[in-house]
């Protein structure tokens, strides 16, 4: 593990956001502010607008600062956030997603600040000024990090920034925390007695999603492939994890599509590395995704997946040679239907993609490996 030489002095690193509320890059903006600060660095964390629920996953150590930023343009942002900033002097800042890398940006204008903005995804919704704005801004950066090589090749070949100023880095978990497996089997002896018949027990297949319920998953191709296992899968139940403005309408739509005994939404838990280890296959039917830290988790855990071709998953599949930890397959229903079919029919093929996504999730996909990169941007 890197650490920070004895004899050199040691900067503060300071990481920005617009809010700590629950998702991907929040969360791995956390687990990455703790982790220098393990390592002795002084951390600052810096929300623009509100705390969020992650913040109290914060390490102690880890300075906080908030900021109230105003709804829209709030012109007295830049003064505020640029004095705070020079105040703490840090060797570097590291701004996270378009709201905080925008205001970081200008705030630092015409400093010597090292400015490292971190990108998650394919943002094709932004405007002609936008993509102007990233262009111009990109001569004050020292890097924008991609999170996979998808967001690296949009930022380079749809926005047009120079590909030496763009670099891939992608997440990391902890995964010791889901290569542990503890509470997976009894969970799955749980399952079994509240969702399959008896006779289905023996070879039930459960298949489940974890995130958020949002439309950018579209939970609603899995439905839709879910109605398809009904007769080319009956052993399958699908379990989907996790809380969010669509609740309401994938309840409906599970009732609508007739699969009240086939599956079940399971709401926000606090286990889910014992899920995603009782699971026999994690899947993501997304339309769009970043580098999803879900997959990894599973994978760690593991667990084969199944993902959409959408944004940074393929990034986030275990791969060497010709083994895999989990499937790609097109954005397409049938497609996603058949390969979970296929996997969900082949017990064997399961349990090895399974040993070697963990084994290779163990070595490749660890929070250490993401933060050494980080610091070789950061710091160096």
């Amino acid at each position: 593990m890197n650490s920070p030489s004895e004899n050199a002095p040691i900067q503060p690193l300071v990481f920005v956001i617009e809010a700590l509320t629950v998702g991907g890059a929040e969360q791995m903006l956390v687990a990455m502010a703790n982790r220098f600060a393990e390592r002795g660095h002084t951390v600052h964390v810096i929300c623009l607008t509100q705390w969020g629920d992650l913040a109290n996953r914060l390490d102690d150590r880890v300075q906080r600062h908030l900021l109230n930023k105003k709804a829209g343009i709030d012109i007295g942002l830049p003064r505020k956030l640029r004095r705070l900033i020079l105040s703490i002097q840090p060797a570097a800042v590291n701004s996270h997603l378009f709201t905080a890398n925008l205001w970081v940006r200008i705030a630092l204008l015409f400093t010597r600040t090292r400015i490292v903005v971190t990108e998650h995804s394919r943002d094709a919704w932004k405007s002609k000024l936008y993509r102007g704005l990233d262009r111009l801004f990109i001569r004050t950066c020292h890097q924008l990090v991609a999170v996979s090589n998808d967001t690296a090749s949009f930022y380079i070949d749809d926005i047009g920034l120079p590909s030496n100023k763009v670099s891939v880095i992608n997440n990391g978990i902890e995964t010791s925390v889901y290569a542990d497996g503890t509470g997976g089997e009894a969970l799955r002896a749980q399952w079994l007695q509240e969702y399959v018949d008896q006779p289905q027990q023996d070879n039930c297949v459960f298949v489940g999603v974890v995130g958020r319920l949002v439309e950018a998953k579209n939970h609603m191709r899995l439905l839709d492939a879910a109605a398809l296992w009904v007769n080319s899968a009956p052993h399958v139940r699908t379990l989907i994890v996790g809380d969010g403005e669509l609740a309401d309408v994938i309840d409906e739509g599970i009732k609508s599509r007739g699969l009240s005994e086939r599956v079940f939404r399971l709401g926000a838990r606090r286990d889910i590395p014992s899920i995603l280890a009782g699971l026999d296959i994690f899947v993501l039917s997304s339309d769009r995704e970043g580098h999803p830290l879900t997959a990894l988790e599973a994978q760690a855990a593991g667990t084969p997946v199944v993902l959409t071709c959408a944004g940074g998953c393929e990034d986030a599949i275990a791969k060497l040679g010709d083994q895999s930890g989990g499937i790609l397959v097109p954005k397409e229903t049938q497609a996603f239907a058949d390969a979970v079919t296929d996997l969900a029919g082949d017990p064997d093929k399961r349990v090895a993609m399974g040993r070697f996504a963990q084994q290779y999730a163990l070595k490749n996909f660890d929070l250490n490996q993401m933060v050494d990169q980080y610091s070789k941007v950061l710091l160096h």
